[in-house]
C-alpha cells in the first residue's frame, strides 16, 4: 500500500528555505542526499552552509531567489511505503538498493550453519566470557547474561546464547567481507571508512504483571526476541518479527550502517566546514576587534598630544607675557628671571614636540602628572 503527496516547485522551494535539510527530509522519511537530489533536480537553490546558524543567532542572511525556469517539472510526486522505504517518482532509495545488492552479494556469508565454524577472536572471547556469568537481577536486564565491558556487547537469556553468538559472527564476518572492521573499545563499534558507529545485540524484555495482596508489581523477562541497535538519534533497531528474524536481516543492516558512515562522514564535513568559517569569522572580528582597540589607543594619544601642544603654546604665550610684563614695569629681577627660565623648562617637558628630559618629572606622566 502507497500514499502519495504531490509538492509543487515553488512549495518546495519555500520548504527548504525554512526548514534545516535534515529535519525536512525525516518529515518526508526521506535521506537528505534523496532530498538534495529532488532539488537539483528541479533546479531549487538550497541554503549554503552556515545559514541555520546565523538563523539561530538572529544574523542577516541571504535567501536565493528561485530561478524562473520552464524546462524542469512544477511539481513532484513523493511516494511513502508502510515499510517506511520511500520511492520518489518510482524510484527505490538508496537504501533499498543497496540491500538489495548486498543480498545477492553476501549470500553465501550469510547462510547461517548449525554452529560457528571458524570463529573470530571477539566471538570466542564472548563465549568464553559469557560462561561464569549469571543472569542478571536488575530490573531492565532481568534474566539477561551480559558481556564484559571490554567485550562485544550482548546482552540474552541464556537459551539465546548460542544464537546470539552465531549471529554476531556471521555479522562480522559479513561486515568484514565489506572491507570494513569492527572493535571492542568503549562499546562495539563497527568502523566504515573511519566513521566508527556503535551496535549492541541484545534480547528484548517483556513486562509481566504479578498480582499481590494489595497492588501488582511489574516484572521484566527475556521475551525470546532478538534486536540489533545501532546508537544513532533516533536509534535504529533491527528486531526478530512474527514472519522474519533478525538473522534475515544482515543485509538490510550493513546497507544501513554504510549509509549511516556516509551521512556521518558527509555531517562531519559539514561540522569541520562549519568551525572553519566559524574560526574564520571569530579571527575576523578578533582582528577588527585588535584593530579597532589599537587605533583607538593611538587616537587618544593623537587627542592627548594635541592637548598638550595646545597647551604649552598658551603656556609659552603667557609666559612671554610674563616676561614682557616685567620688563616694562622694571620688574624684571633675578627671581623673575628664575622662574622663567624653569617655567621654560618645563613647557619644553610638556611639549609633545620636544618632550625635553627633566630630572625631577622623570617618572612624572605628562598626561595625567600623576
Amino acid at each position: 500500500m502507497e500514499r502519495t503527496q504531490v509538492v509543487t516547485r515553488e512549495e518546495l522551494y519555500d520548504l527548504v528555505w525554512d526548514n534545516p535539510l535534515s529535519k525536512l527530509a525525516k518529515q518526508y522519511n526521506l535521506s537528505d542526499n534523496g532530498l538534495r537530489k529532488v532539488c537539483k533536480k528541479l533546479e531549487i537553490p538550497l541554503p549554503k552552509n552556515g545559514y541555520w546558524q546565523k538563523i539561530q543567532f538572529n544574523k542577516k542572511v541571504i535567501k536565493e531567489k528561485l530561478p524562473l525556469n520552464n524546462t524542469v517539472a512544477s511539481s513532484i510526486t513523493l511516494k511513502f511505503r508502510d515499510n517506511s522505504e520511500t520511492l520518489i517518482n518510482g524510484e527505490e532509495n538508496q537504501l533499498n538498493q543497496l540491500t538489495k545488492e548486498l543480498k545477492v552479494q553476501l549470500k553465501d556469508i550469510t547462510l547461517f550453519p548449525e554452529k560457528i565454524a571458524k570463529p573470530s577472536q571477539l566471538i570466542i572471547d564472548a563465549k568464553n566470557d559469557l560462561k561464569g556469568k549469571k543472569p542478571s537481577s536488575f530490573h531492565d536486564r532481568n534474566g539477561l547474561l551480559i558481556t564484559s565491558q571490554n567485550i562485544i556487547n550482548i546482552a540474552v537469556s541464556p537459551q539465546n546464547v548460542t544464537r546470539a553468538l552465531l549471529f554476531m559472527d556471521v555479522l562480522i564476518k559479513a561486515i568484514q567481507s565489506r572491507g570494513h572492521k569492527i572493535i571492542v573499545d568503549n562499546g562495539t563499534k563497527i568502523i566504515i571508512n573511519n566513521i566508527e558507529l556503535k551496535i549492541d545485540l541484545r534480547e528484548r524484555l517483556k513486562r509481566n504483571i504479578v498480582k499481590g495482596t494489595h497492588w501488582d508489581s511489574t516484572v521484566l523477562e527475556p521475551s525470546n526476541i532478538l534486536s540489533l541497535r545501532l546508537d544513532i538519534y533516533p536509534v535504529k533497531e533491527w528486531a526478530d518479527t512474527n514472519t522474519t528474524q533478525l538473522e534475515d536481516k544482515i543485509p538490510n543492516i550493513i546497507a544501513k550502517l554504510e549509509l549511516q558512515a556516509i551521512e556521518e562522514k558527509q555531517k562531519a564535513i559539514e561540522r569541520e566546514i562549519w568551525q572553519r568559517e566559524y574560526e574564520r569569522k571569530k579571527k575576523i572580528e578578533a582582528d577588527f576587534e585588535a584593530k579597532k582597540n589599537s587605533e583607538i589607543k593611538e587616537f587618544k594619544s593623537l587627542s592627548q598630544k594635541a592637548n598638550r601642544w595646545h597647551q604649552a603654546e598658551i603656556l609659552r604665550k603667557y609666559i612671554a607675557e610674563v616676561e614682557n610684563k616685567s620688563i616694562e614695569t622694571n620688574s624684571l629681577t633675578e627671581e623673575v628671571t628664575q622662574w622663567l627660565e624653569w617655567a621654560k623648562n618645563k613647557v619644553a617637558w610638556y611639549d609633545p614636540f620636544i618632550e625635553k628630559e627633566d630630572e625631577i618629572f622623570q617618572k612624572v606622566s605628562r598626561e595625567t602628572f600623576d
